[in-house]
């Protein structure tokens, strides 16, 4: 079975349904809210079985209300870099040795400048999945000082619904979550299990985790590109 990382299905919106909610539903999304209030933190996703680190994301927003980021994902292709001053937008592409600026001047300029309240897809809390209408069994454990809660899904309700949202997902064959989550209420830790078969057919396994930490406590992203002033604009050396 090829073991494939369903990047989409971290990113999916919160599903909210009428159905009860399970238990510690209200904690997780208490959690998530939490996690968009944040000045600051960092965020590390792995391939737990691989033990391979597949991004590194790191923020703080200044006292204008603009983020200021350094992100770093590795794939099969390479590594893919980006960077924010809060007022351009650089990146490197897999495969690629030079890095490119997206700046006032240039077409879908807004779209790459994040701000306190348009927050880069890594400092949005859903990366936390989350649906309350198909979760089969919870567990909520509390252990000295954090609670850690565990989601195993539905995959036929998940199917019925939450498969639409996702890119290039046919169906889930299992699929099973935890949250850890802090004193403060804060999810510190993610893990992600499942079996999702893709709309060719292929059939592949999901085994992520994303750990957050130095939260409120980033006040400086080192720059990994040499930027310039020309002609009223930032450029690269």
């Amino acid at each position: 079975m090829k073991k494939i990382l369903i990047f989409s299905f971290i990113l999916v919106v919160l599903l909210c349904g009428c159905s009860a909610r399970p238990d510690g539903y209200d904690s997780v999304k208490k959690a998530k809210e939490l996690f968009e209030k944040l000045d600051s933190a960092r965020v590390i996703m792995e391939d737990i079985s691989a033990g391979e680190r597949l991004m590194e994301f790191s923020f703080y927003i200044n006292e204008k209300g603009e983020m200021i980021f350094s992100y770093l994902g590795r794939s099969a292709d390479g590594e893919e870099r980006c960077y924010s001053n809060g007022a351009e937008f650089y990146y490197k592409t897999a495969g690629s040795g030079e890095w490119e600026v997206i700046g006032p001047a240039d077409e879908n300029y807004y779209y790459n400048i994040y701000t306190r309240d348009y927050r880069y897809p890594y400092a949005r809390g859903s990366i936390f999945f989350l649906d309350g209408t198909s979760v089969e069994t919870a567990d909520v454990i509390e252990e000295s000082g954090k609670t850690v809660i565990v989601y195993s899904y539905d995959p036929e309700k998940l199917n019925s619904y939450a498969v639409s949202l996702l890119d290039n997902v046919s169906s889930f064959s299992e699929l099973t979550v935890s949250y850890t989550i802090d004193e403060n209420g804060y999810i510190t830790e993610f893990t992600e299990r499942g079996t999702v078969t893709d709309t060719n057919g292929q059939k592949s396994s999901v085994d992520l985790c994303i750990i957050v930490d130095n939260m409120n406590e980033i006040y400086e992203i080192e720059t990994p590109v040499e930027i310039t002033e020309n002609e009223g604009r930032a450029s690269i050396l």
